[in-house]
């Protein structure tokens, strides 16, 4: 491919951006599901069936397939600042509008299941996994501009103090996505995929999931 042709490959939009990762998820758990089904009635055959080890084995890879991506956007009026971590500017204007965007990954690492998480007893199983929380949270430094009122748009610019405005910031917008209910949505999504894999493995009326806190 030349240069001119890769030039002219239009940019994909956010939402495009979003249906992608929706498409890899469902892909994902689709492929997860196909497995397990195939794999219960052998369970089933098995000697004893479904065993608590059995269970964390297959729930391991769960929390990360289900993950919830949060792209937010965040917008600052400052009156009467003379600084902002180190913005040239910022003591000719006093007065000004910021824009930034970022990206959070929302989940629980099942990773470290063991058999000790899982519990039957008849036709129920109680599985233990880490609470959810914000796993990964990382503001674009690119995306940080003012509004310039003359021009009416929003125009890049350079903080000094990148990781100051980053450790400021990030607890206010981490506190948003609770608020907004952006990790509620990514303990239901654990819950409902659980709860589904658990009872594809054996002959299981009920499923209980508990988070525990770290």
């Amino acid at each position: 491919m030349t240069e001119q042709q890769r030039k002219k490959r239009p940019r994909k939009s956010k939402k495009q951006i979003q249906r992608e990762r929706q498409l890899i998820v469902v892909g994902v758990i689709a492929a997860i599901f196909l497995s397990i089904f195939g794999m219960g009635a052998l369970w089933g055959r098995s000697r004893g069936g479904v065993k608590p080890a059995d269970i964390a084995k297959t729930l391991q890879g769960m929390g990360q397939a289900v993950q919830v991506t949060y792209d937010y956007n965040n917008v600052m009026r400052l009156e009467d600042r003379d600084t902002f971590y180190g913005w040239s500017e910022a003591e000719k204007q006093k007065n000004f509008t910021i824009m930034y965007q970022g990206s959070m990954q929302i989940g629980s690492d099942t990773s470290g299941l063991t058999k000790d998480d899982i519990t039957i007893e008849k036709k129920t199983v109680t599985v233990k996994v880490p609470a959810v929380k914000i796993l990964m949270n990382e503001i674009s430094q690119s995306s940080i501009s003012v509004y310039d009122r003359e021009d009416k748009k929003f125009r890049e610019i350079h903080l000094d103090d990148f990781n100051g405005f980053c450790n400021d910031q990030k607890p206010v917008d981490e506190q948003t996505a609770f608020d907004s209910g952006k990790v509620t949505d990514a303990q239901d999504r654990l819950i409902n995929v659980i709860t589904l894999t658990v009872k594809a493995m054996g002959k299981f009326e009920t499923v209980k999931v508990e988070f525990q806190n770290s």
